[in-house]
């Protein structure tokens, strides 16, 4: 009858599941995220940015 009115001493296994589960998915996220912005090519037609020379030369002032 003491076993029965004992409390448990370990935590329930929902309390392990749920922080796991949540990493879990924060790792593929970032994961998906990383590849996305590392790994992928960029576009075909993508050339970056262009400045005019006006802009351009605004910036070399600027960083001398």
């Amino acid at each position: 009858m003491a076993k029965q009115t004992a409390r448990r001493r370990t935590p329930p296994k929902r309390t392990l599941i749920g922080p796991l589960a949540m990493l879990a998915g924060g790792m593929g996220v970032g994961l998906l995220l990383w590849h996305f912005l590392m790994l992928e090519p960029p576009a075909p037609g993508w050339r970056g940015e262009r400045l005019s020379q006006e802009d351009r030369a605004a910036l070399d002032r600027l960083l001398k």
